[in-house]
């Protein structure tokens, strides 16, 4: 009998400390594997890149595609869209090239962090006025399409500043049939687009208006999908933000 209550005790001591570890849940697994891809991609040795008289955005938008790499433009003026830039790497890593690139212009930042390349002006960030930095309360999105997430922040933004038009932001069709979740509170507009854009792996959102401040029945942002002939198509609508 002292043989059994023993036994039971450690069993009793044994299972909840591994219980909790016998399962991971399906989406923590499923973002450390993107997080893990997308350090691949960054760290990846370019042996050569030339920006070829291009500007900063279009230079960043090239990397994006031709390496596949999840990226945010939170902002755009002059600078970025109409100076060219004659730049040679040899040998680089792509986070390097990218780096190096965002230096040319001193206003801008990049970062490499939760799965995305997010480009942007920390002075923006700072500005109240700039609706991307609204924070909306509660932004929940379970087993939905890149394009109805994106519809759904819309909408949310919307009802945040008393908009009464709520319309869609997505380039039309070539989505693949990813989903995604995401439960996020207090957490601001270019916060939840990262996200969005990061879970999805194969996307890149850019501003679509050069004031901030005025939300239009169009949005102020865009997302597109990672694929051809929409690299052209970003590039160019960056650069008419300016004209």
């Amino acid at each position: 009998m002292r043989y059994v209550a023993k036994l039971i005790f450690l069993l009793a001591c044994w299972l909840p400390i591994v219980s909790p570890q016998a399962v991971k849940p399906q989406h923590g697994r499923t973002q450390s594997a993107h997080l893990s891809l997308f350090e691949q991609k960054t760290s990846r040795v370019v042996e050569r890149f030339s920006t070829s008289g291009r500007t900063l955005v279009a230079s960043v938008v090239d990397l994006a595609y031709t390496y596949q790499l999840p990226m945010a433009v939170e902002y755009a003026d002059r600078d970025a869209t109409t100076r060219p830039l004659n730049l040679q790497f040899h040998n680089e890593s792509v986070r390097g090239i990218l780096e190096a690139i965002v230096r040319q212009a001193p206003q801008y930042h990049v970062s490499f962090s939760e799965g995305i390349v997010d480009i942007f002006v920390p002075k923006a960030r700072e500005d109240t006025s700039n609706l991307l930095n609204k924070v909306i309360k509660n932004f929940s999105v379970v087993e939905m399409e890149t394009r109805k997430a994106d519809f759904q922040l819309f909408c949310a933004l919307a009802h945040e500043v008393n908009f009464s038009g709520c319309g869609g932001s997505l380039a039309v069709g070539q989505w693949e049939p990813r989903r995604i979740t995401l439960h996020l509170q207090s957490a601001k507009v270019y916060e939840v687009l990262n996200a969005i854009v990061a879970q999805n792996g194969k996307a890149i959102w850019t501003v679509t208006a050069t004031k901030l401040s005025n939300l239009q029945s169009g949005g102020i942002w865009y997302i597109y999908p990672l694929q051809q002939p929409f690299e052209a198509t970003v590039s160019e609508r960056l650069a008419r933000m300016q004209q």
